[in-house]
């Protein structure tokens, strides 16, 4: 989750784009990362690791309970689907590992997914089109009800 290398949307890193494509949504910005960018968040960098913002108590780690804790405190609950729901927004949390949280994306209207690759871009993808790669698999699903 810590900025990484630039330009990295390559089928190396991402072996399922080949047959399901990304489509590039955004210049290259280290302005904000995956996980700002899933609150729909562009002017920050969340992290625990230099000088980024972090969220009051949540563990200084990226330990997969505590970004689903992180998410719980600011209203998601566990969903055990990735299926557009009406009425609410959802993220997906990747893991390489089951252990640690690699990425998070985010469900768009449409039900396809929007993720913030690094340093590089915003990608409008499937779920799978981002697994088996450098990220791993979702392995969590989130929804909150949307404020209307």
């Amino acid at each position: 989750m810590g900025k990484t290398e630039s330009n990295y949307l390559t089928h190396k890193h991402f072996p399922n784009s080949f047959s399901e494509p990304m489509e590039i949504t955004s210049p290259e910005t280290s302005d904000y990362n995956c996980l700002a960018w899933s609150l729909n968040e562009t002017q920050k960098w969340f992290d625990f690791e230099e000088d980024y913002i972090w969220f009051p108590n949540i563990e200084n780690d990226y330990n997969l309970n505590n970004f689903v804790q992180l998410f719980e405190n600011l209203g998601f609950s566990v969903s055990d689907s990735s299926i557009f729901e009406t009425g609410f927004e959802k993220i997906a949390l990747f893991s390489l590992d089951n252990e640690e949280c690699s990425h998070v994306a985010r469900q768009t209207v449409n039900g396809k997914w929007t993720s913030k690759l690094g340093v590089s871009y915003d990608v409008l993808h499937t779920l799978s089109s981002i697994a088996g790669g450098i990220y791993g698999e979702a392995v969590v699903f989130m929804k909150r009800l949307i404020d209307k």
